[in-house]
């Protein structure tokens, strides 16, 4: 059975959480969207219901935007698509380059007021689109048959936050789609949300302060572990391969050095470094044998 857009709407929280902590880096537009939204309010509101008010989280949301952003400048791609965009200011930053298409797709309402305020930041601009889909839908609602993107070019799929909180049949459909658009331009997809229950069980015990945010977090998305998480790598390996694509790991430990939102939030380094220890950005690549 289809899943209704309509019950995706509870994950937009988790966009003001994260573009709360990207204002204490030095991510271009992440201060004026974190502003602009009022995110502060929003978390403070969160914060309400827990004792630790630490925000060590902050380390993997700065990690992996720019560990992202390192894995594709090897690529060299001049055609992204990014999936549940929300207010990750990156279209913004990679679009300044006019040889750059970069399309930001969302659910609808969501897009919607992306767009609206990237159009009070930065104006209109002709490489910068934005399509309201349900990543998960099928048949694909992916803009694959588009005049703004060449067919002789290859794309880069981009997301980071969204198939944490997809279920397994959710997250079939999406493979299926990423699928069928890179079999059109090739390319690749480029994710860190090929967590496991073993990865959070060990950055839990080093961060307390994150295993009270995500049990907040995950009751804000009505979703669970258990329905949305793999076990462990073995399995992440097996789904992925089963789904026709083949895998490669990139450490977020080479953007260690790059993190900006220590110091502004009291986060120590070693926590730091515990966290990017274990998180990884994820290179996937159809497999022509499948």
């Amino acid at each position: 059975m289809q899943v209704p857009t309509s019950s995706f709407d509870k994950i937009s929280p988790t966009a003001l959480l994260v573009a709360y902590a990207r204002q204490f880096t030095d991510i271009p537009y992440s201060q004026e969207l974190a502003q602009l939204v009022n995110a502060q309010a929003f978390v403070e509101q969160l914060q309400k219901q827990q004792s630790d008010k630490s925000f060590e989280v902050a380390v993997l949301f700065e990690g992996r935007y720019k560990a992202i952003n390192q894995v594709m400048a090897q690529f060299q791609t001049t055609q992204i698509l990014e999936l549940a965009s929300g207010l990750v200011p990156r279209g913004m930053v990679m679009s300044r380059e006019p040889s750059t298409t970069f399309i930001e797709t969302d659910l609808p309402r969501m897009i919607s007021r992306k767009q609206q305020l990237v159009k009070q930041l930065v104006g209109v601009r002709s490489n910068l689109h934005f399509v309201g889909i349900d990543a998960t839908s099928q048949p694909s609602q992916f803009p694959i048959d588009v005049d703004y993107l060449d067919s002789r070019t290859p794309i880069t799929v981009i997301c980071e936050g969204l198939l944490l909180y997809l279920t397994f049949n959710q997250k079939q459909r999406l493979f299926a789609n990423v699928r069928e658009l890179l079999q059109v331009y090739g390319g690749v997809w480029i994710t860190p949300d090929l967590i496991t229950k073993e990865y959070l069980s060990r950055v839990r015990r080093n961060s307390p302060a994150w295993q009270k945010l995500s049990q907040t977090v995950r009751g804000m998305t009505a979703t669970s572990d258990t329905d949305t998480i793999f076990d462990n790598f073995d399995q992440v390996r097996q789904f992925v391969n089963q789904q026709g694509f083949q895998l490669q790991a990139y450490s977020m430990l080479n953007v260690l050095d790059q993190l900006t939102c220590l110091q502004p939030l009291g986060i120590n380094p070693a926590v730091a470094e515990s966290i990017l220890a274990d998180s990884f950005v994820f290179v996937l690549t159809p497999d022509i044998r499948s």
